[in-house]
């Protein structure tokens, strides 16, 4: 085999393992643009909200919660939005100091009933995540109908995104068929119901990995949330974005944030 001949293999041989790679999927999520690593942004995850005593063990109750967001707003701290947060970690888009974000996951009737008129009295955007194929069911929780997911997206401080369709307790477990299945799913059922765009998604379970993000990029989201605390800006990648669960780590959150805007000041 001539030289020539021998580098012209090699040459399509390189071509022919690229393009596996591509068909696999095997290409790096999209990272976080160098202008979005800062301010430092913490992102809340609530589930439901409830009057009296928790249901389950991630429940808050309504006066937790009225504390919490007072604690926000006294400690003058800068809610913004789902779509705010996108275009700051994906573009760089400019951000004020001291920003959180509001996110609440499962769809619990208790998200309408008592945290929806605190949000309103306070002008709070938040984002709901939500598993569609339980809208307007009971499992062990009652979960809001669509005609109430659409009545708040209706006040502009609402915007619902995707908790796959089912929720199954691990998308690593499942085939890639079957977690496009669930991303699809949801992902036109959200649109055709409530008419906006779903780009963002939250891993039923925090169960995730490459491979499920790479999947979620690949059919259309352009954020994943995770539960992994820590500064949205430094995050992996725009598919596995931190989140601190209100649990246990609202007030670190706050001191967080506050102690990033202090240090960039």
């Amino acid at each position: 085999m001539s030289v020539r001949t021998a580098t012209t293999v090699l040459a399509l041989c390189v071509i022919l393992l690229l393009a596996g790679a591509g068909a696999r999927g095997d290409t790096a999520l999209a990272p976080i643009t160098a202008r979005g690593r800062t301010p430092y942004v913490a992102v809340f995850v609530w589930h439901d909200v409830v009057r009296a005593g928790k249901e389950v063990w991630f429940d808050t109750t309504l006066d937790a919660f009225r504390d919490q967001l007072e604690k926000i707003q006294h400690g003058r701290f800068a809610v913004v939005s789902l779509d705010a947060l996108r275009d700051h970690l994906q573009r760089g888009a400019p951000i004020p100091a001291r920003a959180v974000v509001l996110t609440f996951d499962d769809n619990g009737s208790g998200i309408f009933e008592n945290a929806f008129p605190l949000l309103v009295s306070h002008r709070y955007p938040a984002t709901l995540f939500v598993h569609t194929n339980y809208v307007g069911k009971t499992t062990s929780k009652r979960h809001n109908s669509w005609q109430t997911l659409a009545r708040m997206q209706r006040s502009g401080l609402i915007t619902v995104q995707s908790l796959t369709a089912n929720h199954p307790e691990d998308l690593r477990a499942l085939s890639d068929a079957d977690v496009v299945h669930e991303l699809r799913l949801s992902k036109s059922s959200l649109e055709k119901r409530l008419g906006k765009p779903v780009y963002a998604l939250a891993y039923p379970y925090d169960n995730y990995d490459e491979r499920v993000a790479r999947l979620a990029s690949q059919n259309g989201y352009v954020l994943g949330f995770t539960e992994d605390w820590g500064n949205a800006g430094a995050s992996s990648s725009l598919l596995e974005i931190h989140r601190y669960s209100v649990l246990t780590r609202f007030d670190q959150a706050l001191a967080d944030v506050a102690h990033g805007a202090s240090t960039v000041q």
